[in-house]
């Protein structure tokens, strides 16, 4: 609980006031659709803790303008919902940090309005790779399996397709949602062993992780 840590204020010097919005604002919009950082950074075509290394006020990674069109398509959202306009707010940001060498470190970001409120935007630390949040899909991992194994045999990763790509046809020929670490899950399990066929992962032009089958 919140209540019982005790936090310190910190000066945020890696990250400018934007920057620090900005993932702020992806941060909430990956909550609201129950993706965890992994499953985040795994949608964006990037390693595994890019997202929680994003999240992390004292680190220098940001996300970069290129990422912008891919939020927009992951979230279904507008670019206003992703970068702010901090030239038109009466509000400055604090973060504050909690956490010793027993405990996680949490991070909490507020907005400080000039009116005197206060107003919690939300706690940040890091995740656990398989982290399942609360989510509205339904669909189990072996269904998952079962449809990537499927889309195998018909020639669906004769072309590469990067992770976005391939939830997205599977959500529409679903008419649902499915979790991403499902299908994350689903994709490494056919490595050509115990039977499976062996699908290849690499980073395209766009730097992006891609996966394909080799005939």
């Amino acid at each position: 609980m919140l209540v019982d840590l005790k936090f310190e204020i910190i000066n945020i010097t890696a990250m400018p006031r934007v920057e620090a919005e900005k993932m702020l604002n992806i941060f909430l919009l990956r909550k609201k659709r129950g993706y965890s950082q992994f499953e985040l950074s795994f949608l964006m075509g990037q390693r595994d803790f890019y997202v929680r290394d994003s999240e992390d006020p004292t680190h220098t990674l940001i996300y970069s303008v290129p990422f912008n069109n891919i939020f927009r398509e992951i979230f279904d959202c507008s670019i206003e919902q992703i970068v702010p306009d901090i030239t038109q707010t009466d509000y400055t940001i604090q973060i504050s940090v909690a956490g010793n060498e027993s405990a996680p470190i949490v991070y909490k970001a507020e907005r400080f309005f000039k009116d005197g409120r206060i107003e919690l935007i939300g706690t940040l630390s890091a995740e656990s790779k398989d982290l399942l949040l609360e989510s509205p899909s339904i669909i189990s991992e072996q269904s998952v399996k079962e449809w990537v194994l499927h889309q195998i045999s018909t020639g669906y990763f004769n072309e590469s397709k990067n992770a976005l790509q391939i939830l997205k046809d599977y959500e529409k020929e679903l008419g649902g949602t499915i979790r991403p670490l499902f299908l994350a899950n689903a994709l490494k399990a056919c490595n050509g062993t115990k039977g499976t066929p062996k699908l290849t992962s690499k980073k395209d032009e766009n730097g992006r992780f891609v996966y394909f089958r080799n005939n």
